[in-house]
């Protein structure tokens, strides 16, 4: 199963099946309309004192945890970082993609 999670506040993509995105106006608005998506698919808040690491690892592992056969995770509107790295890379492939990461379980 491929989830995404979903970043940016005023995301304006296309997706399909399982994504998991910041709560905001236009993102409400965005999830609403939209056909295509599982219904596991929601919106999520983090807290604005997080660290952003602890933020974005968190939203990974809720989704690892949620959706246990995962394949892959699309990170979209968080750069990769050395920490991100560091903390993924027992479990997952980490790549660098040019709107965020991507996760791929470790064969």
């Amino acid at each position: 199963m491929d989830v995404s999670i979903i970043f940016e506040t005023v995301f304006q993509g296309s997706s399909v099946g399982s994504v998991w995105i910041v709560e905001s106006p236009e993102n409400r608005r965005w999830f609403e309309r939209q056909t295509g998506l599982d219904g596991e698919s929601a919106l999520f808040t983090f807290r604005n004192s997080e660290n952003v690491s602890d933020m974005v690892l968190g939203a990974i592992w809720n989704v690892q945890e949620h959706y246990p056969e995962w394949s892959q995770i699309t990170v979209i509107g968080m750069s990769l970082t050395p920490d991100l790295v560091k903390a993924l890379r027992d479990e997952t492939r980490v790549t660098a993609t040019s709107k965020g990461f991507s996760l791929s379980r470790s064969r």
